[in-house]
């Protein structure tokens, strides 16, 4: 029974320490990000964060950075971000989960192959431009647009406009889950530009 125990240990700690988007988790992948919410294995990177590097997708004296609002810092995260957050919030309520449970509310909430993106921005003049934000991925070398935008709750009146978080839900069955992928976006700007940046899917799981 020891032998056993040890030998589960050690595979949950490698499926923590294996980076890869896993756009389908696996409930041995949960059980690590739970285990590591828990602190009784090492946190499991379950996003990946960063500094957009942008440049021009498509469009002639595109300048960069972008005219009117741009973004400044880039979240990118799946199903086991959910099942993370789900977690944290049962830890801080003083409460055990099984990563059964939360696997399963977290694939409700977002589908296997799909991603959550928050996207920083700065400078947009208005709130109500926040709607005029178009963002997707590329696909086959063909953009395919997010098919919902939320807003987090970080919103702020600043000096040379609004800043705060979008928050874009992105459908990428049938993407291979390494390597860079590609996101574009136009913003609020009626140029017609569009910027593109690479987000490493092997930098979280």
């Amino acid at each position: 029974m020891v032998r056993k125990g040890f030998l589960a240990l050690g595979a949950l700690v490698l499926a923590a320490l294996a980076l890869a988007w896993s756009p389908a988790p696996t409930l041995q992948e949960a059980e690590a990000v739970v285990e590591g919410v828990y602190s009784r294995l090492p946190r499991v990177a379950v996003a990946w964060e960063g500094e957009p590097a942008l440049r021009v997708f498509r469009g002639e004296g595109c300048p960069l950075p972008p005219k009117g609002s741009r973004p400044v810092a880039v979240r990118v995260g799946g199903q086991l971000e959910v099942v993370e957050i789900l977690a944290e919030r049962a830890r801080n309520e003083f409460r055990r989960v099984r990563a059964a449970e939360v696997l399963l509310e977290a694939k409700r909430f977002l589908p296997d192959g799909h991603l959550r993106v928050y996207l920083r921005v700065e400078g947009l003049p208005r709130l109500e431009l926040r709607e005029a934000y178009t963002l997707g991925a590329l696909v086959g070398n063909v953009p395919r647009r997010a098919y919902r935008l939320t807003y987090l709750d970080d919103w702020e009146r600043r000096e040379g406009g609004y800043a705060g978080t979008l928050v874009f839900y992105l459908d990428l069955r049938g993407v291979e889950p390494r390597g860079e992928l590609t996101l574009v976006f136009m913003n609020e700007s009626e140029a017609d530009c569009v910027y593109a940046f690479g987000v490493p899917l092997e930098g979280f799981r």
